[in-house]
């Protein structure tokens, strides 16, 4: 009868030890608390660009400069958010 009651009370340490392990899946990672505390600025879309009105090189110059630091900031914000996320 003993060799029973330690067998009842293994089978039921092994099972509580199961659940505990199935449980531990359905925890919340801390990637969930990291998207929580992204700055707002790193959320905003990136700006429209301008349209290019000319064809000459004074035109187009001064626009593609605009462009470029429009994507690089975007750029840079991106590249930010994914640290962040990640």
């Amino acid at each position: 009868m003993n060799d029973k009651h330690k067998l009842q009370r293994l089978l039921k340490f092994l099972c509580t030890l199961m659940c505990v392990w199935m449980l531990q899946g359905c925890a919340s990672s801390t990637k969930q608390s990291a998207v929580a505390s992204i700055p707002a600025n790193l959320t905003e879309p990136c700006p429209a660009l301008s349209p290019l009105n000319g064809a000459t090189g004074a035109d187009i110059l001064p626009w593609a400069v605009g462009v470029v630091g429009k994507y690089n900031d975007c750029a840079r914000r991106h590249s930010a958010l994914v640290n962040a996320i990640q």
